[in-house]
């Protein structure tokens, strides 16, 4: 396909109803892991451990990350330059970025309750996302998955803009083999953070995690009907590769791959329009906040189970008030922040370039069955 030349801000599509439910549904699984497993693991529970443990934190990142391979891809097909998507990634993710850092910023600074050891230099690099390349402490220890993100949001722009939308595809096929490669032959145990040259090698690849990504980007050229036999290679090569990408700490995974098999069908059911239960208000609305929940949840929702516990609250108490908490607060900077901000991105670009007209802000929320013909 072509790269459009025009300079108007692309019209926004419909999104995936679904998708954005199931993006929320893994954001609470990241949550209740944090809330559950992670506080008992980091802190320990005073009185009675909470009645339903959740060791759910892994799967919810990689649906994640399945995820942000579906919609990028979708995204780079209805961005007509690079600036476009930069843009477009910019107005959705940096605001409410912002202001969720500065939120756990100021608990930190007011109560002294710092138990990821945040510094200033921690602070100043958090508000770039980029921490993972410096190793430095994030403001919340859950915006690691950020860096990964951004590297690849770049690497997929890089190659859909500079060597075309027929091309990404080969393009994928061979990152995903470049990255298992250099899982076994290369990388050492630092999976998470950038201490060596071959973890910081590892980072900027994404190489731990380019299966993931790779299998989402793969799952929606078929869902926009794209049935070639290198789409179908390259996403059953990326869901294999599952199997050496944590090879440095644990060798040879197949049960991995089986994992990313399994996370690959829920997001393409989801993209498909069959689960019906995904397209009620409370899955809607927890979609709508995902992002300013996973932003906001772990030092917060820590701090206040934290002082609940010390005061002989049952931890099953607290986990729910905590629960209530970070929600309200996602909801407020998701319709107080992330969407108004969006807007005025969005309008101030518009205006701005070339004298075009500003285009609808947010896309509208669909079912996938209806989406799926917009593709």
């Amino acid at each position: 396909m072509p790269l459009a030349q025009a300079s108007t801000v692309p019209a926004r599509q419909p999104r995936l109803l679904e998708i954005d439910a199931l993006r929320g549904l893994a954001a609470m699984l990241v949550v209740l892991y944090h809330f559950t497993v992670g506080y008992g693991a980091e802190f320990g529970w005073p009185g009675s451990p909470p009645s339903l443990m959740f060791s759910s934190a892994q799967i919810g990142v990689s649906i994640f990350f399945v995820i942000s391979g579906f919609v990028i891809a979708m995204t780079l097909e209805r961005s007509k330059t690079v600036s476009d998507f930069a843009l477009s990634r910019f107005a959705r993710l940096y605001p409410p970025f912002w202001t969720c850092a500065l939120m756990t910023t100021a608990l930190i600074a007011v109560t002294g309750f710092n138990p990821f050891h945040l510094t200033a230099s921690g602070f100043l690099a958090t508000l770039t996302m980029a921490n993972g390349l410096i190793d430095q402490p994030f403001v919340d220890p859950s915006y690691w998955t950020l860096t990964r993100e951004l590297l690849f949001y770049a690497f997929m722009a890089a190659a859909f803009y500079g060597a075309g939308s027929r091309r990404l595809t080969a393009i994928i096929l061979g990152w995903v083999l470049a990255t298992s490669a250099y899982n076994v032959l290369v990388m050492d145990q630092n999976v998470y953070g950038c201490r060596s040259g071959a973890s910081c090698g590892a980072i900027l690849l994404n190489a731990t995690f380019a299966y993931l990504f790779a299998a989402g980007a793969m799952l929606h050229r078929l869902h926009a009907g794209d049935r070639s036999a290198l789409v179908k290679i390259t996403l059953v090569t990326a869901i294999l590769a599952g199997s050496v990408s944590f090879w440095p700490v644990q060798g040879f995974q197949p049960m991995f791959a089986v994992k990313a098999a399994l996370y690959v069908g829920l997001v393409g059911i989801a993209a498909s329009g069959r689960v019906r239960i995904l397209r009620n208000r409370p899955m809607i609305f927890l979609g709508a906040i995902s992002y300013s929940l996973y932003l906001l949840h772990q030092v917060i929702g820590v701090y206040v189970i934290s002082v609940l516990v010390e005061r002989g609250v049952h931890a099953n108490v607290a986990i729910v008030l905590a629960l209530t908490v970070v929600l309200t607060l996602a909801a407020a900077v998701c319709f107080g922040v992330e969407r108004p901000a969006q807007r005025a991105i969005r309008r101030f670009y518009a205006e701005r370039r070339d004298g075009s007209e500003p285009q609808p802000p947010e896309a509208p929320i669909v079912p996938a069955v209806q989406g799926a013909r917009l593709l």
